[in-house]
């Protein structure tokens, strides 16, 4: 069997190798642009934060200063899976079939993966308003109920009434993405930048986001969102009303790649078939629910 040994080698490596490698960076990922991606060298990963002070305390000449503990805040921890797919090609279609089928299996293999990632990345979106993801705080990604570890007030960053994508309802996300608080309950400074919809909502996030007047309004008043956001229409976003507004430098939505995709190959001695596989290890979800502002947009009241 060396012989067929050699010439899968010489073959079939080099060329499907090629081209799964010139799938998989074919068309470039979204998750990317909204995830803080990151790589690990262990089995895990725990982010744990602690909060900041509040604001300084007039002090009189003389006085001593008046001293302020952190608060330890809440953890999260990423168990990294892997995930893999594999296709077999026997010696005889290796001989006889000149690549005409077995040219497209890497390419498939690559585009699996590439999907594969953006489906794990955008359920932290699509399960957003679900009770099955929690965060470390115990609660949705986008609820109307965050705890602060202070013990203060709670937080929201979701619509309670599920405001549909308009203009005003824009500017009313804005606002109170802008009154988001840290864990001593001062502002952030959150800015959002960016508009995530479905591609249902794709025409009306750009007349928002483009025109150079307020859209609809008969009115020659400066549409104040001309410019300011990058409307970014995922195909993987399951819900058709739901809309997120996000703050690149505030977000804490994580994504960490233990293993990078790989393509491996072997060859099986009693049959001389040739195996490919593609493997990957990683894991994804948020630390912190500050920097996201999201409403399910379907008008329903929400309260979780």
């Amino acid at each position: 069997m060396p012989a067929l040994r050699a010439a899968f080698a010489d073959l079939l490596r080099p060329e499907l190798h090629k081209i799964f490698d010139d799938a998989y960076n074919e068309v470039p990922q979204v998750f990317p642009r909204l995830f803080n991606v990151e790589t690990s060298d262990k089995a895990t990963e725990v982010d744990s934060a602690v909060s900041g002070f509040g604001v300084l305390t007039q002090t009189a000449e003389d006085s001593p200063i008046q001293y302020e503990d952190p608060v330890q805040m809440y953890d999260k921890t990423y168990i990294h899976l892997k995930y893999t797919k594999g296709f077999r090609v026997s010696e005889e279609l290796v001989d006889d079939d000149q690549w005409r089928i077995i040219r497209g299996k890497p390419q498939q293999l690559g585009r699996s993966a590439r999907r594969t990632e953006e489906i794990l990345a955008s359920n932290i979106f699509n399960n957003a308003f679900a009770a099955g993801q929690l965060g470390g705080d115990g609660v949705r990604f986008c609820s109307t109920v965050h705890p602060r570890s202070d013990g203060g007030a709670t937080q929201s960053n979701a619509s309670s009434t599920g405001i549909t994508l308009t203009y005003d309802n824009l500017e009313t996300a804005e606002l109170a993405m802008r009154g988001q608080l840290d864990d001593k309950g001062q502002i952030i400074s959150v800015s959002p930048k960016i508009l995530v919809v479905p591609p249902d909502l794709r025409r009306v996030a750009l007349t928002i986001t483009k025109s150079t007047q307020i859209p609809g309004s008969t009115d020659n008043d400066v549409n104040i969102f001309q410019g300011t956001l990058d409307v970014i229409d995922w195909d993987y976003i399951t819900s058709t009303t739901a809309w997120w507004l996000i703050d690149p430098q505030q977000k804490k939505i994580q994504w960490f790649w233990r293993q990078r995709p790989v393509m491996k190959s072997d060859y099986s001695f009693e049959t001389g078939a040739a195996l490919y596989k593609i493997q990957e290890r990683n894991s994804q979800g948020f630390s912190d629910w500050r920097g996201v502002w999201g409403s399910a947009g379907d008008g329903a009241a929400y309260s979780s």
